[in-house]
Parts: C-alpha cells; structure tokens; sequence
C-alpha cells in the first residue's frame, strides 16, 4: 500500500447527527441532520470497538457529545457509513490495526485519497427509503439510490425494500418533508395510523 503524507489533505470524519426529542412516548427527530466532526472519538477507538460499531446503537452515539452541542434529549448518529467512506473501504472488518495505525499519524493511502478527491462528503444527498409491510419510512443521506437502499438493508435486515426517493432540494421544504414523514413512520409503527 502506497501511503502518501500531505498536509494539504485534512482528512476528517464527518457523522450524521440527527436530534429527537420526545413526543407521546416517541423519539421523534427535530430540527435538520447535522454533519458533525467525530474524528477525535474514532481515533481513540481500537480495532475491535471499530469493527463492532452499529448505527441506532450506543457504539455509533458516542461519535457526538450531544450535551456539547446544547442538546438534551434523545439523538441518533449515523457513523457507519461514515466510517466506511473515512477508510475507503466496503465493510468495517476490512479496516486493520495497519490502517488505523496510520490515521492516527494522519496518513493516507492512495485509494483513500482518490476516493475523498472524487467522492467528496457534500455530494451526500438526502434520501427516504420505504420498507416493510406498513411502508415504513427511513431517512439517509445517501450518494444515490442504491447506497440509500443499502442503507435501509443493513439497519433493517430481512425487511422488503419497496422503494425510494430522493427529498427536494430546498432545506425547508426538505426538512418539514422529514419531519412529517418521520412522525408518520412513528405513528404507524405505534399503531395509531393504518398504512393505505
């Protein structure tokens, strides 16, 4: 593997904060997804604590220090995929203590580097994917529709993908879009609402 040194590359790993707060007994989400600077927190874990991590899990929501950021209540952080993109890789167990080893000395391998120069975290866009018998919803911030979808898989395995679409543009519009869909995916799941 080639390793390049290069103070000009600020490689960082950037998590999806999403805040919640509690309504009817339910965390549901407020506010906008947050990208958040988690490299300090990744950088401390070893391997093995790597290679464990989940999303919707306590391994993923100690990346944010919530109360840090002036939140009190229930969050969820998306890292896995973040973690992923951080060491170019396609699974966690594919990162080694070699890899690791080296960001901590802020190297970073080539393949690395031609995939943060092509792929840069601002090309993420955000994503609803819907799943199951009740057309449950799920939000990501995804490059596109199939790295949505995978998403969707590995949170919910052995649920039935049925589609997927991406949210407008315009952040207000967007951001209501979520909440709505989020509180309906809530409801549902609570069974105070009948999927049509």
């Amino acid at each position: 593997m080639t390793i390049n040194q290069d103070t000009r590359i600020q490689r960082r790993l950037l998590v999806t904060f999403v805040p919640q707060a509690w309504i009817n007994d339910m965390a549901i989400p407020i506010g906008k997804p947050e990208l958040k600077d988690a490299t300090a927190h990744l950088l401390q874990l070893s391997l093995a604590e790597i290679h464990g991590l989940k999303d919707k899990d306590a391994s993923s929501d100690e990346f944010v220090d919530a109360i840090a950021w002036a939140h009190y209540g229930p969050y969820e952080v998306q890292a896995v995929e973040a973690v992923k993109y951080y060491f170019a890789v396609q699974d966690l167990r594919e990162i080694t203590q070699e890899m690791l080893d080296e960001a901590r000395l802020g190297l970073l391998s080539a393949q690395a580097q031609v995939q943060h120069q092509t792929h840069p975290e601002s090309a993420l866009e955000h994503w609803i994917v819907t799943y199951g018998e009740g057309a449950l919803m799920f939000s990501c911030q995804a490059e596109g529709i199939v790295h949505a979808i995978e998403q969707c898989e590995n949170a919910y395995p052995g649920e039935t993908v049925l589609g997927a679409f991406l949210v407008p543009t315009s952040s207000d519009h967007a951001n209501a879009m979520a909440a709505n869909l989020q509180r309906a995916n809530n409801a549902i799941t609570a069974g105070e609402l009948t999927p049509v």
